[in-house]
Formats: C-alpha cells, sequence, structure tokens
C-alpha cells in the first residue's frame, strides 16, 4: 500500500469515526471498508476534500443502519423447542402445537430440491430476492422462481402434514 493509499485510509477512517453511533463501533474497520470500495468505485477525484470523504463515510453508515434495520438476523442454531420455549405468552398446548408446526417446517424445507431448498431458507431468513440471486449467483429470475416455487412446494408438504395458514 502506498503512503497515498495510508493517508486517504486513514482519512477516511476518522470520517467513519466521526460519524458511527456508538453500538456500531465495532464494525469502524467494515465500515472504513465500505466507505473506501464505494470512493474507488465512484472513482477518486483529484481533489479529495475533508467534506467529500465524511459524505461518503456518513452514507456508507446509513446504508449499513437500513441494511441491519432491514433484516433483522435471527440465528438458526437453537432447536424449534428451545426457541418457542422463550416465550412467555403462550400456553403450553401453544407451545406444543408450535414446536410442532415448526418441526414440520424444517423437515418440509429439508425436502425440497436442493436449489429451491437453499433459495426458500434465505427467504425465510428474511432476505430479499434480489439479496438471494446475488449470494446464491443466479440472475434474479432464476432466484424468484426458485423462491416461489419452493414456497409452492412448503406450502404443499405442510398441507400433506396436516398444516393449513
Amino acid at each position: 500500500m502506498t503512503e497515498l493509499d495510508a493517508e486517504l485510509r486513514a482519512r477516511l477512517a476518522a470520517a467513519v469515526r466521526r460519524v458511527c453511533p456508538a453500538w456500531m463501533r465495532d464494525e469502524e474497520d467494515d465500515l472504513t471498508q465500505m466507505a473506501l470500495m464505494r470512493l474507488l468505485r465512484a472513482g477518486v477525484p483529484e481533489q479529495l476534500t475533508g467534506t467529500y470523504l465524511s459524505k461518503v463515510a456518513y452514507s456508507a453508515v446509513i446504508d449499513e443502519i437500513r441494511r441491519k434495520k432491514r433484516r433483522q438476523e435471527v440465528g438458526m442454531t437453537p432447536s424449534v423447542d428451545e426457541r418457542m420455549a422463550d416465550s412467555k405468552v403462550l400456553g403450553p398446548e401453544q407451545l406444543a402445537r408450535a414446536g410442532q408446526i415448526g418441526q414440520a417446517v424444517v423437515e418440509a424445507v429439508s425436502e425440497l430440491a436442493p436449489d429451491r431448498r437453499r433459495a426458500v431458507t434465505l427467504y425465510l431468513q428474511g432476505y430479499p430476492v434480489p439479496e438471494i440471486a446475488e449470494f446464491l449467483e443466479w440472475d434474479r429470475k432464476k432466484a424468484s422462481n426458485a423462491v416461489y416455487r419452493g414456497l409452492t412446494d412448503l406450502r404443499e408438504a405442510l398441507k400433506a402434514r396436516g398444516i393449513d395458514p
């Protein structure tokens, strides 16, 4: 990395640090990298003013905040029963039924064709179709078809198990 690159990165990191909220402090390096990539994609102007760098840093931070709020991530590691046991509002019958439904969904998803299973799993985790396409390196039409055909298959598999919406 040249001396100019190191200076640019340091200035951009300082700009990110100024606009980054406290709850995202542990992501400052990632945000700096995102801002740097934005800058490189747009083409680095000859005169890099502090104001320009601040705007780039600000937009990178805001986009990351929006992305986090749009997709609330839920870990898939705990079992369905463990996730349902955390709910204090449901009665024992509802908890048992919810556990059965959850298990049926997991089983039905595992029976889908591999491409549809991956697309539906991502969709159920809250990813929109364009991000699924990007993540799986498919075009949008293929991702859209896989998601919606997979959801249709999932509904049919759940109906076969006696679970109707």
